[in-house]
């Protein structure tokens, strides 16, 4: 893997997922080996963060390397990232100069996490055209930390969590349930999408649940069944969505329709009290088998899941979370050169 790019887990073949997740547990037991002295990862972050931001941080330094952060049109310039254009609107720097004639020279290994505010059309969205901007610019290796489908160093932390956990049997013995949940905004589809494609290929029983018109990327979907088969199964109702799973992983995703919608189609979220029926309460959690609930944070509480199940003794959300320091060291220990 040294010097390649990981924009998503489909960039890597099974047995080196497998063998990141082995360096992960290694680490997890032997603690971070620092063998990449003098090496330096750029962190460029285009939305806020805080456990992504964390975890390259203290994975980066973990390592023995250092840590470069930039917030883009907070510390550094707003950059412009189409070809072509005329810029004389308010981005001082294009990503060609920043990345291609800079960052590349003076770094080893370039983190971006650039997730759409939904304003644009679907179809736009999915193109995913800053990351790869940086990817065209950039002459080193880049690790996608979340776009508009995916975000694959959530999911490698996801299944690290899960191996730990389910141990028994074959892994299609275990389902997991990946459901929606009501949030007051639409958010991007990275964290659902990775998911799926992570759990249907890694041999899970899955059980994807949401209410109708909120489905996921088609392609992504086409490719959860190729991966899956009749492993995995969907849901317009969440009591059926949760009932057998071992594990309940929620999260909200926005709709298709409410890409680049007028306000009153998004008003449609707080209006639809069926829509906030969408929560992982106490009596959800026991229609599973025991119903372990897994969120990748940040999390509305009593809004997504309820106080009691998300710090009840059933909660793998606080391993979830420190697990992506870990993961993302493994990363950066077989990318950077």
């Amino acid at each position: 893997m040294r010097g390649r790019s990981i924009l998503s887990l489909e960039d890597l073949a099974t047995d080196e997922i497998e063998a990141l997740l082995d360096l992960t547990a290694h680490f997890a037991d032997a603690g971070i080996e620092p063998n990449l002295a003098g090496r330096f990862v750029c962190g460029l972050f285009f939305n806020p963060s805080l456990r992504t931001r964390t975890a390259i941080q203290v994975a980066t330094e973990s390592l023995g390397a250092h840590c470069v952060i930039h917030d883009v049109g907070g510390g550094v310039w707003k950059l412009e990232t189409e070809a072509g254009v005329v810029m004389d609107g308010d981005k001082a720097e294009h990503i060609r100069d920043a990345i291609g004639k800079f960052l590349s020279g003076v770094v080893d290994c370039i983190g971006v996490r650039a997730f759409p505010d939904l304003s644009n059309p679907y179809e736009e969205n999915r193109q995913d055209r800053v990351l790869h901007a940086v990817v065209e610019a950039a002459t080193v290796p880049i690790v996608n930390l979340e776009s508009a489908l995916f975000h694959p160093m959530q999911a490698l932390a996801d299944l690290f969590v899960l191996r730990n956990h389910l141990k028994g049997g074959q892994r299609a013995d275990h389902t997991i349930a990946l459901t929606w949940a009501y949030h007051p905004k639409a958010l991007p589809m990275s964290v659902p999408n990775s998911a799926l494609l992570a759990f249907c290929r890694a041999g899970y029983r899955v059980k994807l649940a949401h209410p109708e018109g909120f489905d996921l990327d088609a392609e992504i979907m086409t490719r959860a069944r190729e991966l899956a088969g009749d492993r995995l199964t969907v849901h317009h109702d969440l009591d059926e969505g949760v009932t057998g799973a071992r594990v309940i992983y929620a999260k909200s995703w926005g709709a298709r329709w409410e890409y680049a919608a007028a306000p009153d189609v998004l008003a449609q979220r707080s209006a639809r009290g069926d829509w906030r029926e969408w929560i992982i309460d106490g009596r959800r959690q026991a229609l599973a088998d025991p119903g372990a609930f897994m969120h990748c944070l940040p999390v509305r509480r009593n809004v997504v899941v309820t106080d009691e199940v998300i710090d009840g003794p059933h909660s793998w959300v606080a391993e979830q979370a420190r697990s992506r320091v870990l993961t993302q060291a493994a990363v950066l220990h077989e990318i950077v050169a």
